[in-house]
């Protein structure tokens, strides 16, 4: 998949449908060292960056979120505090994700 900028990394796949908001996270929690999140769906999806604390609901990300293509790959400032939640926009998607340092 990726490789890490200049540390340890983390690197997995998560499914996001159209029904439920998702956290752009490897495993229970964001990785502690993050500094960046690199995307690359299976189809198209909104992305939106949160930091009130609370789950955005699905017409939150639809409408406030930014659209994210189908296998673009792209890499987004995120530390571990910073939220990061994914949308499918239509289905169910597969998502490389890898949280870097």
């Amino acid at each position: 998949m990726f490789q890490p900028l200049d540390g340890p990394a983390l690197q997995g796949v998560l499914s996001v449908g159209t029904g439920a908001v998702v956290e752009a996270k490897v495993g229970a929690f964001p990785f502690s060292e993050r500094k960046v999140i690199t995307i690359q769906p299976e189809g198209k999806i909104y992305v939106l960056f949160a930091d009130d604390g609370s789950t955005p609901s699905v017409s939150d990300l639809s409408t406030k979120g930014f659209i994210h293509f189908k296998d673009a790959k792209e890499t987004y400032e995120a530390g571990a505090g910073q939220k990061v939640y994914l949308l499918s926009f239509t289905g169910t998607v597969n998502v490389k994700l890898a949280e870097r340092t």
